[in-house]
């Protein structure tokens, strides 16, 4: 099997794949497309997605994780899920913000879903709702409970912080890890292609801060063993049954150890999850050979990885992205 190597020797083997733009939430830090009852003309369809996979384990990929918007809202998740685990991928997740989890995760089970990641970026009910613009939190927990009956760990739970709208909630995320045996990952706010510039920088709450701002309540974060190019760097309060995470792709960009690309809705393939630099990827599949058109895309998007990322909170504006691992 090949494998895709970029042109500064590092192997990509991990593939997100957004299926959708829609999304059930309005979260402050996103603003995605409503979601309407139809795709928006262009989204991938299951054929395109089944194309995207088989091209990308033909390239030696082994993980992929389907995200949006909020992939439950795609019927045929299970179906996408299914052909990923056919083709041989060994680890296939989701991203979500889990209000459809509980009603759908025996289907996704059965076709061979192997992990998810949740987005949770409050625990009390007001922030949630500033946060999300909707009253689902309740909901939420049914969907992450759902998980832990399935025991299908580790359960990893995703918060955005902002300041002045959930930082205040950063030790009580934390403190879901005393008695839970998950990842709870705080993920620095990126800056949005429309967001005004002064704005950001009075939003921006670095993942130094939450790090000190979890010490402070709890004392002392013991480092735990993580892959080196995973996003997040975990650690962990001693006796505590779960860990956290810091994803800091603005303070701390990881792009060293990188091995992961990313397919948009509308099939635009990103080399770099923290810009938007990108390859149309359209004509490979209307090609009569889709797989193998797709392939000489993965292979030219791999030579345009960057070497490294941006280091600073006031960097240009770039798109909201789905990063966590």
């Amino acid at each position: 099997m090949t494998s895709l190597v970029d042109q500064h020797g590092r192997v990509v083997r991990d593939l997100r794949i957004s299926i959708t733009p829609r999304c059930n939430f309005n979260c402050v830090y996103c603003h995605p497309l409503a979601a309407h009852f139809h795709e928006p003309a262009g989204t991938l369809t299951l054929e395109n997605v089944q194309h995207v996979l088989a091209a990308a384990v033909g390239l030696g990929m082994s993980s992929v994780r389907f995200t949006g918007g909020e992939p439950l809202l795609r019927r045929d998740l299970a179906q996408m899920v299914a052909c990923a685990r056919e083709l041989g991928v060994e680890d296939v997740s989701i991203t979500t913000n889990a209000t459809l989890l509980e009603r759908r995760l025996p289907e996704l089970l059965e076709a061979g879903l192997t992990r998810v990641n949740i987005s949770l970026d409050a625990v009390s009910r007001e922030a949630f709702q500033k946060l999300t613009k909707t009253d689902k939190l309740d909901t939420v927990w049914r969907g992450i409970n759902a998980l832990f009956a399935a025991r299908l760990e580790p359960v990893k739970l995703n918060a955005v912080v902002i300041r002045g709208v959930n930082d205040s909630e950063i030790p009580a995320l934390a403190e879901l890890t005393k008695t839970m045996p998950l990842h709870m990952r705080f993920i620095e706010y990126m800056h949005l292609n429309n967001a005004d510039c002064d704005d950001y920088q009075r939003d921006f709450f670095s993942g130094a801060e939450t790090k000190a701002r979890i010490e402070n309540s709890f004392g002392e974060l013991a480092s735990v063993p993580t892959d080196p190019s995973a996003p997040a760097r975990l650690f962990k309060i001693p006796a505590w049954s779960g860990c956290v995470g810091f994803i800091n792709p603005i303070s701390e960009p990881f792009c060293g150890a990188c091995s992961r690309m990313r397919v948009t809705s509308d099939a635009k393939v990103r080399p770099c999850l923290l810009t938007d630099r990108e390859l149309d990827a359209r004509a490979a599949l209307a090609s009569p050979d889709p797989v193998r058109a797709l392939q000489d895309v993965f292979l030219v998007a791999a030579h345009r990885k960057v070497a490294s990322g941006v280091t600073s909170p006031v960097a240009r504006p770039r798109t909201m992205l789905s990063i966590g691992g």
